[in-house]
């Protein structure tokens, strides 16, 4: 994230007072072209289904799927995705034309497994050695997946769970050319953010214990699957939306992926490229200048409690005093190295853990960081325990917690300044291209103070804690009570 230099421009009137609005009036500044949340989600499920924690992947002792499949060697990577291919395609025989207008699921053509070290083999006119990959290709209606170092990559570094999330993916490509909703004009992004949200489908009915190889938990599960499509997204400000190559940024594919587990495949179908528009963070950086990053100083805190300031300046809070330094608090245990007193109305910051937290790995490095953003979200996190301690809302447990992931979206989202949204931002400070990927990946993490209540605390569930933070970052403020008013 960085500061503008330019002039601040603010919506007709009163950017605050048009968009800022929290709790008392239950207006909101939405980006256009995006559902309302679900219905009063429960803090403790994921999208209506029990949060837990368990083994994912290959189910023990399911018997082996058999699928012709070209180039095969019948080994464990290989065997994956047969039962990954023979699960998704038994979902899409009745999921498929409930969504399509009775349309019957035509099973894909071919199957193809390739070891991408040591082949001649030509898919889609395509060689196939080096590519370390899997596709689908639309030409020959072909799946194809490298068994040799793609699929063994991706499994040993976040389990079995990770070749199905890919593949699953892969075979969403295919059910959108059988319905039609893509062409050679559709921008990538559109098609693969489409393809996300088909494989998140899939994973609510696997979620359900209704696939026969497959199986996902809820809570470390899915926590895995969205660090999966998080490791695979575009560089930040590598790609633009227009870009040919774009296939979208962490937050971008998550959130599609979430919204086809929450909404079933129905709302993929509605993925359109002026959707896509409207809420992505797929964007460029548009000025010369423009900072990518915030150094976690004095003079930068005081500036991101400012902005804070601005964007919940008409909630009618009492501002919260931030003061560099750790300060016990009576009463209340510290959530170092960000904390807030409710006596005092106090933020306290320590200074060397949250250069930490903004620090991201580099060069395969071991850090606990994350990056400037999420640095700086989780100490957003803490000033929002004081517009929710004005609004006479408990500060603890895990409404709390989420509704502060909401709200720090909600200040996220006013931090945008995008000319293909057309968004307004607030103040000064901007999100950058990939910041808020670095958000998602701290609301993954075990020890995020992002979606935490008063003591740290936040849900075990990785899946909400993005999900809130997503309503706030794309409705802004008023889903943040309404949602989570407990």
């Amino acid at each position: 994230m960085g500061r503008s230099s330019t002039t601040r421009r603010l919506l007709a009137g009163s950017a605050a007072a048009v968009a800022l609005c929290l709790l008392a009036t239950g207006c909101s500044r939405p980006v256009d072209g995006i559902p309302t949340a679900n219905d009063e989600p429960k803090v403790d499920t994921v999208a209506g289904l029990p949060a837990s924690d368990g083994p994912s992947g290959r189910k023990p002792g399911a018997t082996d799927a058999k699928l012709p499949v070209v180039g095969s060697t019948g080994g464990e990577i290989d065997t994956l995705a047969v039962d990954t291919v023979a699960d998704v395609r038994e979902y899409w025989k009745t999921a498929y034309p409930d969504t399509f207008d009775g349309t019957a699921f035509r099973p894909i053509a071919r199957l193809v497994s390739y070891d991408s070290r040591n082949t001649d083999r030509r898919v889609c006119g395509q060689r196939l050695a080096g590519s370390a990959n899997a596709f689908y290709c639309p030409r020959s209606d072909t799946i194809a997946w490298d068994r040799g170092v793609m699929l063994p990559k991706l499994r040993n570094t976040f389990g079995q769970i990770a070749p199905v999330t890919v593949l699953a993916h892969e075979i969403g490509h295919a059910v959108q050319h059988r319905a039609g909703l893509v062409d050679e004009d559709t921008p990538t992004l559109v098609s693969e953010q489409q393809a996300d949200c088909f494989a998140g489908a899939f994973f609510r009915h696997a979620a359900e214990g209704s696939a026969p190889h497959i199986r996902v938990s809820t809570g470390n599960g899915l926590n895995t699957v969205m660090g999966v499509l998080s490791y695979i997204r575009d560089a930040p400000g590598r790609t633009g939306f227009a870009d040919p190559q774009a296939h979208g940024t962490a937050f971008d594919r998550v959130s599609a992926f979430q919204y086809g587990f929450s909404d079933g495949p129905s709302r993929c179908a509605e993925i359109t490229e002026k959707s896509v528009a409207e809420r992505t963070t797929q964007f460029r950086f548009w000025k010369d200048k423009q900072e990518s990053d915030l150094p976690v100083e004095p003079d930068n805190i005081r500036a991101v409690a400012r902005s804070l300031r601005k964007v919940f300046g008409d909630t009618g809070f009492a501002p919260p005093r931030v003061i560099l330094d750790s300060r016990s608090c009576a009463g209340a245990e510290s959530t170092e190295p960000v904390s807030y007193c409710v006596e005092t109305n106090t933020v306290s910051v320590r200074l060397p853990g949250l250069r930490e937290l903004a620090r991201p790995p580099a060069n395969g490095e071991r850090s606990s960081g994350y990056g400037d953003f999420a640095a700086y979200a989780q100490l957003a996190s803490r000033y929002t325990l004081a517009v929710q301690e004005s609004a006479g809302l408990s500060l603890r447990g895990d409404a709390a917690g989420l509704r502060t992931a909401c709200l720090v979206g909600a200040w996220s989202g006013l931090l945008v300044e995008d000319p293909l949204g057309q968004r307004n931002p607030v103040g000064k400070l901007r999100i950058a291209p990939g910041d808020v990927d670095e958000g998602v990946a701290a609301l993954l993490g075990d020890d995020s103070l992002i979606a935490a209540d008063l003591t740290g605390s936040q849900v075990p569930a990785g899946f909400p804690r993005v999900e809130a933070f997503r309503i706030g970052f794309q409705q802004g403020m008023s889903p943040c009570a309404s949602e989570y008013g407990a």
